[in-house]
């Protein structure tokens, strides 16, 4: 997935929250990056990646079954995912963005990866 015209999405279920922004910082261009804080584990070389098939579907803006939250930043988009309720309302629970696509699953599990 190129930068392009590519706009960033997210698709949240009830209880999360995203904010995508533009980044503007010509350092970052085409570095994924990622950010967490709170109760997840994230990383741009992360511990559970995301499967071949659900990088298949960030590629082609589809959300993989029984995902919380889905968002693909192309380069020059950020993402910020926070929760809405519970004692993690309002904190942030990661970023990620410059070409990433990142979902939360089932049990709160983060995935993150380069598309």
């Amino acid at each position: 997935m190129d930068g392009g015209d590519k706009a960033a999405f997210c698709k949240c279920d009830d209880g999360w929250t995203c904010t995508i922004t533009k980044t503007t910082d010509p350092s970052k261009s085409g570095k994924a990056f990622s950010n967490c804080s709170g109760p997840c584990s994230c990383s741009i070389k992360p511990t559970e990646a995301l499967s071949e098939e659900e990088l298949k579907q960030a590629r082609e803006g589809s959300p993989p079954a029984n995902s919380k939250v889905f968002c693909v930043c192309p380069e020059g988009w950020s993402c910020v995912v926070s929760k809405t309720d519970g004692p993690e309302a309002g904190k942030i629970q990661f970023e990620c963005g410059e070409g990433c696509a990142c979902v939360v699953g089932e049990n709160d599990t983060v995935k993150i990866a380069s598309v």
